[in-house]
């Protein structure tokens, strides 16, 4: 622990204050001398004091089962990411090709677009277990068919709910009365006739004891087939951001140009061919086919390796939709069962226990095993056909350099397999005490996650090496040079000059021999929690409310992998585990005074108050607080205000990753700006301090009493995050380094070879000096009988409208020209803006839903310059370029709704016009050519989606 003395110090004196506050208040209510006063039941989760939503001081949506059940959507997560509030969530859609990291097909919350580690997921208040160390909440893992209402808190709430909340909470309220029968089955399919799934979920809970215990238990299964070739026209237009080679110092360049292109057409110069291609010298854009066959690749008229534009064969080197490309949508099993119990063991004391597993597995082509202009092949090769020998002879070369997309290789799999299990007791009670009625709960926890993911027909790095150095043998054969002085090696000679030329054996070597890539990881979370809620005495306003507890967490991670992936020796995967482990206590107490009530300036005036003492093993110590008000001057208008200091402590992974590997794509400035393919290697920083936010909000609630049935809102929000966790690209980190910044070079690799090729870049994350993000959301609803409307009409009419609107997402990392990405649609984002729409008609026993979900357009990077002459120099946080918008998008659903006596059919229609996604441009280099043209973040990229089943509720 850092600074442990001062910590400890202020811990206690946090404890202290903590517990003088809770002396306090019973003393001020034996002062009084009211009649107890019944707490209402819990309504939302806006503050753990008991209240309405649109009274809360802080904003929040609430989604109810009817809004779940009219979406198009399969699941109750892609619901919630329609949600403007949301952006740059993970999900299904946007991690298809992951591989190293390990988070393909979950779907984890992201508010604000400040990452999803700083919402904050509970399940009834409490917290979930994430699937590893990360501690990521997996959304699909939860018991689908028990959710009834998902309240979403945009705003800071660490001082109520603790540690992660700097961005908000997501609340997902389980029915756990339900008493009776129900289940759901139901199937969908694109329209393009892939990604067929199924669900299927039943639901039954009874009463015992006469009614005093009941009993519940939930089961679901859920099979996507997938999409694992992305094969849509809009994707095989060759979109991309490409360099310009008349921009420059050289001969013939000028830095009046733009040193970008944004261009159509483009194609890879250096790897395109699926049995390789010779990429410098004189021999340069000789390539190989089927069973060896020479041609020559033709280049367009514009060529920067790695790319060129309008090649003639373009169409014929096209790699999308083919085998180098990767999923559109993963596949995917997941089941999950959760049970409950609860008993009265009298009248004012309940217990319960409950129990919830989930499994998913699910896996994605990720690619293929492309090497970009990285393969180095000596003269005397046996592979190298006679011609080209030949031909190598009478120049001089003594080798070739060669890049290759491998197609005797099988395209490299993705495959997660998660297990989370969750056990919780509990009890909770009312109690009496100072004249007033108490209400309390307490509950311990204990979660289990277990994570296997593995790269499958990964190929390690020196088994291609050795592979690739054939000579011929002492008896004539073909062998692995290494073979000669280490025959144990058990080296298989590969030829890369051509498709279908490789034998089952030289596959089976490079990919290792049957050894895997693979990790093994376990997560546990230990919670132990205890709060009480009342009202202990009065103002002159009305009630006093008071909420206190207290909450003790350890965390812990522990893996096994394979040896390899230690010394980073596969081209995808490389994962890496490690031992650690945490726990923090917390302690909060939270407030609600009434100061006016039924005045004629005030129809009402609350003041919320709360304070958090929190106390990490690793971290340190931070104090979170939050005051808010209400203020009502009559009853159709509500203005709310707060001011907050919110907190994210670093994660284990954050603390401890002992380092993860990927394959990113860089522009090495020591070579002239060439993109090369490397490795990347996240490791954590055990000397992180806790994210710090100080978050504003101001908004407006309407509810005018002459149209009955409508509210809306209005709120404004400021975060300004200090010691925010980050971590430079690599592309920044090597550029830092070409400036001389020593510290940069020392986690950037070179190749031993004097070529100044990079082989790996280590990528740690450290305290960023600021970030700041601030916007506007905007909500609206209105509920109307049709005869309000036509006297002669019948049913019920509802619109709800929720829209929000990103006007800064800064940072600054006291390195690089500080940036501002609200209005970048690439990424992460997030748009300006995005909102949804929708229009409900109710009339028995049919409901029909329209929606209508939309992103405002964009740039690519808001630091672009767009010129074509006369262009300033070009700089890295101000590059020049020909174009930098990106369109919008709205989206249509529909779904309908068919009630039969206790049952009910559904057929719902996501994306009803069939809209392609927007096309966004590939960056520069590496392996652009084989990317989704579209960002599956932001825009629907599936098509057209039908869904239909029946529900049956007894």
């Amino acid at each position: 622990m850092k600074n442990d003395s001062v910590s400890g110090t202020s811990a206690r004196h946090a404890a202290v204050a903590l517990l003088v506050a809770l002396a306090i208040v019973p003393m001020m209510a034996a002062a009084q001398d009211a009649e107890p006063d019944e707490v209402e039941n819990v309504v939302v989760t806006g503050t753990r004091i008991v209240r309405d939503g649109f009274e809360a001081p802080t904003p929040m949506t609430v989604v109810g089962t009817e809004e779940l059940h009219s979406s198009a959507s399969q699941n109750v997560a892609d619901y919630i990411n329609t949600l403007p509030a949301f952006a740059g969530s993970i999900s299904p859609a946007s991690t298809q090709a992951t591989v190293s990291n390990g988070q393909s097909n979950i779907n984890a919350l992201n508010l604000r677009s400040l990452g999803a580690n700083r919402t904050l997921v509970l399940l009834d208040g409490q917290r979930s277990v994430g699937i590893n160390s990360t501690g990521l909440v997996d959304i699909n893992l939860m018991p689908q068919g028990l959710i009834k209402r998902v309240d979403v808190v945009t705003g800071g709430a660490s001082a109520a709910y603790g540690s992660d909340a700097l961005a908000g909470v997501v609340n997902f309220i389980l029915d756990k009365t339900f008493t009776g029968f129900k289940s759901e089955v139901g199937g969908g399919i694109t329209d393009y006739g892939d990604d067929g799934s199924w669900d299927a979920n039943v639901t039954a809970g009874m009463p015992f004891a006469d009614g005093r215990g009941h009993f519940l238990v939930n089961g679901g299964a859920t099979h996507v087939a997938g999409i694992p070739r992305i094969t849509r026209d809009w994707n095989k237009t060759g979109y991309q951001r490409m360099t310009n080679p008349a921009y420059g110092t050289g001969p013939g360049q000028s830095t009046s140009v733009p040193q970008l292109l944004m261009l159509t057409r483009v194609s890879p110069t250096n790897g395109f061919s699926g049995g390789g291609v010779i990429t410098s010298g004189p021999l340069r854009g000789t390539a190989f086919g089927e069973g060896g066959t020479i041609f020559q690749y033709q280049q367009g008229p514009i060529t920067f390796d790695p790319d060129t534009y309008d090649s003639p064969d373009f169409e014929a080197t096209q790699c999308r939709g083919h085998k180098c490309d990767g999923s559109l949508a993963s596949r995917s099993s997941t089941q999950n069962v959760f049970a409950r119990a609860s008993y009265d063991l009298t009248d004012t004391l309940n217990v319960y226990g409950q129990v919830a597993w989930a499994h998913d597995w699910n896996q994605n082509d990720c690619c293929s095993m492309e090497s970009n202009a990285s393969l180095t092949i000596r003269s005397g090769n046996p592979f190298i056909p006679a011609p080209i020998q030949a031909r190598m002879d009478q120049l001089g070369l003594t080798s070739l350099l060669m890049g290759s997309q491998h197609e005797d290789l099988p395209n490299v799999l993705a495959t997660n397999d998660r297990n989370i299990s969750r056990f919780v007791v509990g009890a909770s009670g009312s109690v009496n005490m100072f004249s007033s009625k108490w209400t309390w709960d307490a509950y311990f926890q204990r979660g289990y996650s277990r994570q296997f993911a593995e790269a499958q027909n990964a190929v390690k790095r020196t088994a291609l090496t050795f592979a690739l150095d054939a000579v011929r043998g002492p008896n004539g054969a073909v062998v692995c040079r290494v073979t000669l002085t280490n025959p144990a090696e058990g080296c298989q000679p590969y030829n890369i000059f051509g498709v279908n030329v490789n034998t089952e054996a030289a596959v089976n070597y490079v990919e290792g021999s049957g050894e895997r890539d693979f990790r093994d990881e376990d997560f546990t979370q230990d919670v132990a929690a205890a709060s009480i809620q009342g009202t202990p005495f009065s103002t002159w306003a009305g009630p006093v409310s008071l909420a206190a507890g207290i909450e003790h967490r350890r965390e812990a991670v522990t893996g096994t992998n394979d040896e390899d992936s230690n010394l980073s020796n596969w081209w995808f995967g490389n994962y890496k585990v490690f031992d650690a482990s945490y726990h923090v206590t917390e302690g909060f107490a939270e407030t609600v005074i009434p100061l006016a009530a039924d005045k004629a300036w005030a129809k009402s005036l609350d003041v919320n108050a709360a304070v958090r003492a929190t106390d990490y093993s690793t971290s340190g110590y931070v104090t979170t607080w939050k005051i808010g008000a209400t203020y009502a001057p009559i009853d159709d208008i509500r203005f709310r205000a707060t001011r907050s200091r919110d907190i994210r402590a670093p994660n284990l992974n954050d603390l401890f990753n002992a380092g993860g590997g990927s394959a990113p794509a860089i522009r090495n400035p020591f070579r002239g700006n060439q993109s090369e393919t490397i490795l990347g290697n996240s490791v954590g920083n055990p000397d992180l301090l806790p994210e710090k936010a100080d978050t504003t909000g101001v908004g407006v609630v309407l509810q005018p009493r002459f149209v009955r049935g409508f509210s809306a809102s209005v709120d404004y929000w400021r975060l300004d995050i200090a010691d925010a966790i980050g971590s430079l690209s690599v592309q920044q980190i090597i550029d830092q380094c070409f400036t001389g910044n020593q510290t940069y070079c020392n986690a950037v690799s070179f190749y031993p070879d004097g070529s100044q090729r990079v082989e790996f870049i280590d990528n740690q994350p450290f305290n960023l000096v600021t970030q700041v993000a601030r916007g506007m959301d905007f909500e609206a609803s209105y509920y109307v009988p049709v005869k309000d409307i036509v006297e002669s009409g019948a049913g019920d009419l509802s619109f709800r409208f929720l829209g929000t609107h990103y006007a800064k997402n800064y940072s600054s990392n006291g390195i690089n020209k500080p940036t501002d990405t609200a209005g970048q649609n690439t990424g992460n984002g997030p748009p300006s803006w995005r909102w949804t729409a929708s229009l409900a008609y109710d009339l028995e026993p049919i409901r029909v839903t329209f929606a209508a979900r939309g992103v405002s357009s964009g740039t690519y990077d808001n630091s672009y310059i767009v010129c074509t002459t006369g262009c300033p120099v070009s700089t890295p946080d101000a590059t020049t370029i020909t174009y930098n918008k990106i369109a919008g998008q709205i989206v249509y659903d529909t779904s309908f709704t068919y009630r039969f006596g206790k049952g009910e059919a559904f057929f719902n229609v996501r994306n009803l016009l069939n809209s392609d996604p927007v096309q966004v441009a590939a960056g520069a280099g590496g392996f652009s050519y084989a990317s989704n043209l579209a960002n599956a973040t932001l825009y629907d990229v599936y098509g057209r989606v039908f869904r239909a089943g029946f529900r049956l509720k007894l």
